[in-house]
């Protein structure tokens, strides 16, 4: 009598079922960790966001309240016009109150598209008499964007630092959900916004904009007529102004 042989291996149904029960899984998985991972990358540059909004305070302490606004020529400030990028601002910040360019950087980034911050440059040669800037215009080491003319006596809940926009106008501010673009860092659902007093929140977009963070239930950034939360307040227009 001959004793029946037991197969080896799996039968093709079951490859089929078990290679299902992983694709599933994976399906499963996959957004889970990826939303546990950028969650971390924005509480990283959050804190990278929020050093820069305490450097930005600590200048305010040693010029009479006000936060810096203005481009730094051979070792001080030209106070003939306010800047119109952000790089020109955080300028000010290097060395005496901040020591490092890596806050200013977010890696992957349409702004700063490589995968780590670069090494700090050599800063006996910033901020004082000679004209070399930390952050040049055009060098692809900034990434946040900047809100000007914001003192200390400012409403502590105005906007002062936040993730580079995809779109600046006079009566809003935009991201978008292209994580290639500019502005799309974190696919439009959050940007990062660093308040005047410090404090800091990854707030929620919705088509693009800043979803009711303000304190009355109003966009951070919509200056337009009386919708416009900080219409009024630092004159006609947005005072918000783009990475370069």
């Amino acid at each position: 009598m001959k004793t029946p042989r037991t197969p080896n291996g799996f039968t093709l149904i079951e490859l089929l079922v078990v290679i299902g029960i992983i694709a599933l899984l994976a399906s499963i998985a996959l957004p889970a960790y990826n939303g546990v991972t950028r969650r971390a990358q924005q509480t990283k540059a959050m804190s990278n966001a929020k050093q820069v909004g305490f450097a930005c305070r600590t200048f305010a302490t040693d010029n009479n309240g006000q936060y810096p606004s203005y481009p730094v020529q051979n070792g001080s400030a030209n106070t003939q016009s306010q800047v119109t990028n952000s790089n020109d601002a955080f300028n000010a910040l290097i060395p005496n109150y901040l020591q490092t360019i890596s806050v200013f950087y977010q890696p992957g980034s349409y702004e700063t598209p490589g995968s780590k911050a670069p090494v700090d440059p050599d800063f006996t040669k910033c901020g004082s008499q000679s004209s070399t800037s930390a952050l040049p215009t055009g060098s692809k080491l900034n990434h946040w964007a900047y809100v000007t003319g914001m003192s200390d006596t400012a409403n502590s809940t105005f906007p002062l630092v936040t993730d580079n926009p995809a779109s600046i106008t006079q009566q809003s501010v935009t991201w978008t959900n292209v994580p290639t673009a500019q502005g799309g860092v974190w696919q439009g659902k959050q940007t990062i916004v660093v308040h005047v007093d410090d404090s800091a929140s990854i707030d929620q977009l919705n088509n693009g904009f800043e979803d009711m963070g303000g304190p009355t239930g109003i966009d951070l950034f919509n200056t337009a007529n009386q919708n416009g939360w900080m219409a009024g307040s630092q004159g006609s227009g947005n005072n918000v102004v783009p990475a370069q």
